[in-house]
């Protein structure tokens, strides 16, 4: 849990500085303001460690499309009410050749997995579990979480990008 929380804190410094280098205290740049994708790049860095959970669309367990859906959903880029497969999403947005902060990349023919785009090399997304994770014990047993890793980009089956347009 250490590890995950000392993620975290390297991951937020981006969008957070450290008042003095003595105290634990973090402020809000305030000569930025955060744009869309830098709302939801923190979104999901805050989710890391969430346990995964087959079907699962709020912070109690995520299943890969549920974690995209709630981050696009929290900035107003998904219509609220609505929910959809992986292989759904990626057909809602425009596709894009080479993935950025806020992408979403996908994997499998046909498409089977989302995760989001952290930057051109690492994503944020629900893995290790499957139809049969529905209980916490379950995601525990399978390394089930919410994660942050490299995008296997001779994996990819595309990425599209939400902040683009919706088709």
């Amino acid at each position: 849990m250490r590890k995950i929380r000392f993620l975290k804190e390297l991951i937020l410094n981006r969008f957070w500085e450290k008042k003095e280098k003595t105290t634990m205290e973090i402020k809000i740049k305030k000569e930025k303001i955060m744009d869309g994708r830098e709302i939801a790049t923190m979104i999901a860095v805050h989710y890391i460690g969430t346990f995964y959970k087959w079907g699962g669309d709020d912070p109690s367990g995520f299943d890969c499309s549920g974690i995209s859906i709630e981050l696009l959903k929290s900035i107003g880029k998904f219509p609220r009410g609505e929910d959809t497969t992986a292989s759904g999403l990626s057909n809602m947005f425009t596709k894009v050749a080479k993935p950025k902060e806020g992408c979403l990349v996908f994997y499998g023919s046909p498409i089977s997995h989302v995760e989001y785009c952290y930057n051109e090399n690492l994503s944020i997304g629900a893995s290790g579990g499957g139809s049969k994770t529905l209980t916490v014990e379950d995601a525990i047993r399978q390394n089930a979480f919410i994660k942050m890793r490299p995008i296997r980009k001779d994996k990819v089956t595309c990425y599209v990008d939400p902040f683009v347009s919706i088709r």
